[in-house]
């Protein structure tokens, strides 16, 4: 389920309560008391009584020099703790990644209960508007779960199940912006939201904020006035991230706007921002025309060029608008010629233009390999979302453009000059050559092929799409590559010729993988070495050569009789293929 905000759970929680009468109040509450079970009841008896006023026993203030004091006994303990660590234990590491273990790793588990306690406390203090308490508190405990021993342990917030982490970060934040002067505020705030951020490798936020009470945010007009001034005069990523943050909160998708029209080429990420702003209001036509407008304005190699023509794209889409989709799918491509975008290309046109297409897609393939970009130092969060990171591509991307747009030439006279091992590189064009064109010379379609064959293929995809983390999944891309190449090979007619050349070509190549594998005694690869050569038996038979079929795997386990491990991956092999052709 997913958490609100604290902010938007008061809100909501007043809201519900104001449109109840007193006697659906009643209701509601003997609803809740007949979930109790028994050793409940009387927790929830006693829970039914109003709040007392801060000034009773129960609500008295929280004295700063107790909480305080408190805190630095826990890091008096904790320290003393550390000066006796001990070593890593070989069980450390066992009961790390075996929770079902009884006996916990930590050697200080004993400290997340007292930690907690204390996060606890100084939530109270924050609660009670007590925010100069709160401050000093929270940053004594953020200091707290940052030290380790020599050995790296240590008690996070993240080991303490009772506290929400990002809440209390929250309310740290809001009790510095309460606790400082309105013209101390944004530096005060900058430095903090950088420290905390690296401690929890997120990006805090201005909207934790206002999120994090039911209260307006004090000075809100003056300060966000203040602390975009103060973003303004200074770079990186954070205080972009930041600035932009601030001028959505304070001046809406008017000030998105006005800041991309002014600073897009320095903040490309105020485009995005703008868009997204435009598409939750539903203004797809703005979208489409200012998109168009930033990738002319945008330099034209900067890999972000593609999340803008993304979202020209889903413009285009919605309006209908065909060619404007063509576009934006090229320019996507050409800022990030991934895997996923080449296929999105493809897709946007119609069967007769594809061919050229996927001509233009290899050209720019090779040029960007023969000229890969510089790649520039990105923060830590701009790094995970792969927008300002130019596209890591190799071999298989441009193989991939060349056989659907028809050229096997160009990927068979590629693919020859690799090494018979390394088929798992998907920068080795063999693992995807050799499966392609048993697959073309077996006149099946994809799904009709043979168990081993279909088996390569199935295998020969996967190893060929790159994963950074920044593409769609490969389960997708898998998909939509076989639908690709099931709408493409049915064109590719091959001479008697060429069906030769590259029948021999698979099973020179394929002959060399099971040797190099079960000479050098690659045992995990025994099956990968038996499914190429069942592959090409296979294809042979579905060519009507079932003697040379024959002959292809009496020869491999004459060359290999003592290797009983794989023989019996080559008889499982060709006994599955068997079983399916019965």
């Amino acid at each position: 389920m997913e958490k609100i905000s604290l902010k938007e759970f008061w809100e909501k929680l007043e809201k519900k309560i104001a449109g109840y009468s007193a006697d659906e109040l009643r209701s509601i509450l003997r609803g809740m008391a007949e979930e109790m079970l028994p050793q409940q009841r009387q927790i929830f008896l006693d829970k039914l009584k109003p709040r007392k006023e801060s000034g009773d026993a129960t609500q008295r203030p929280i004295r700063q020099d107790e909480l305080l004091s408190d805190i630095d006994d826990f890091v008096s303990e904790l320290s003393e703790a550390f000066e006796d660590a001990e070593p890593y234990r070989d069980d450390y590491y066992y009961d790390e990644y075996n929770s079902d273990e009884e006996d916990g790793g930590n050697p200080y588990e004993g400290f997340v209960e007292p930690l907690s306690v204390l996060f606890e406390r100084t939530d109270a203090a924050f609660d009670q508007s007590n925010f100069s308490l709160a401050r000093d508190a929270y940053k004594k405990l953020f200091e707290a779960a940052e030290m380790e021993d020599e050995y790296g342990r240590g008690v996070n917030v993240a080991d303490l199940p009772e506290v929400d982490a990002g809440e209390s970060r929250a309310r740290y934040l809001r009790a510095v912006y309460e606790d400082t002067s309105l013209a101390r505020r944004p530096k005060a705030l900058l430095d903090l939201m950088q420290s905390v951020s690296l401690h929890f490798q997120s990006r805090a936020k201005i909207e934790d904020i206002i999120q994090i009470s039911p209260k307006p945010l004090p000075d809100e007009d003056a300060f966000f006035k203040n602390w975009i001034a103060f973003l303004t005069k200074r770079g990186g990523a954070d205080v972009d991230e930041w600035l932009r943050e601030a001028v959505r909160l304070s001046q809406g998708t008017s000030g998105l706007a006005e800041l991309a029209r002014t600073e897009g080429v320095k903040r490309p990420r105020a485009y995005l921002d703008w868009f997204t702003a435009l598409e939750k209001e539903g203004k797809h036509g703005e979208i489409l025309v200012e998109a168009q407008k930033a990738l002319q304005t945008l330099p034209p190699k900067l890999p972000i060029r593609a999340a803008v023509a993304d979202h020209l794209c889903a413009a285009a889409t919605k309006l209908k608008e065909s060619q404007a989709l063509r576009d934006g799918r090229r320019e996507a491509f050409i800022a990030q010629p991934t895997l996923s975008r080449l296929l999105d290309l493809r897709d946007s046109a119609s069967p007769e233009k594809q061919q050229q297409l996927m001509s233009d897609a290899a050209s720019h393939l090779t040029d960007y390999l023969a000229h890969p970009p510089r790649r520039e130092t990105l923060s830590f969060s701009n790094f995970l979302d792969g927008l300002e990171s130019p596209a890591r591509v190799d071999q298989s991307e441009l193989a991939h453009a060349c056989l659907l747009m028809g050229n096997w030439q160009a990927v068979h006279q590629r693919a020859t000059k690799e090494q018979p091992l390394g088929w798992s590189n998907s920068g080795n064009l063999q693992g995807l050559a050799v499966p392609f064109f048993l697959m073309l010379l077996s006149g099946k379609m994809i799904g009709e092929l043979p168990a081993s064959l279909s088996r390569l293929w199935r295998r020969g995809l996967e190893t060929s799409i790159v994963s950074w983390g920044f593409d769609k999944s490969e389960s997708l891309l898998i998909q939509r590559l076989e639908r690709a190449y099931s709408e493409k090979v049915p064109s590719i007619s091959l001479s008697m010729g060429e069906q030769n050349d590259l029948m021999a070509w698979c099973l020179e190549t394929a002959t060399k993988r099971a040797t190099a594998i079960v000479k050098d005694q690659h045992r995990g690869s025994y099956d990968k070495a038996a499914v190429v050569v069942a592959a090409c038996a296979e294809t042979l038979r579905l060519r009507g050569k079932d003697d040379q079929a024959e002959s292809v795997l009496a020869e491999i386990r004459n060359r290999f009789p003592r290797h009983r491990a794989f023989l019996a991956e080559l008889d499982t092999a060709t006994q599955s293929a068997k079983g399916k052709r019965q």
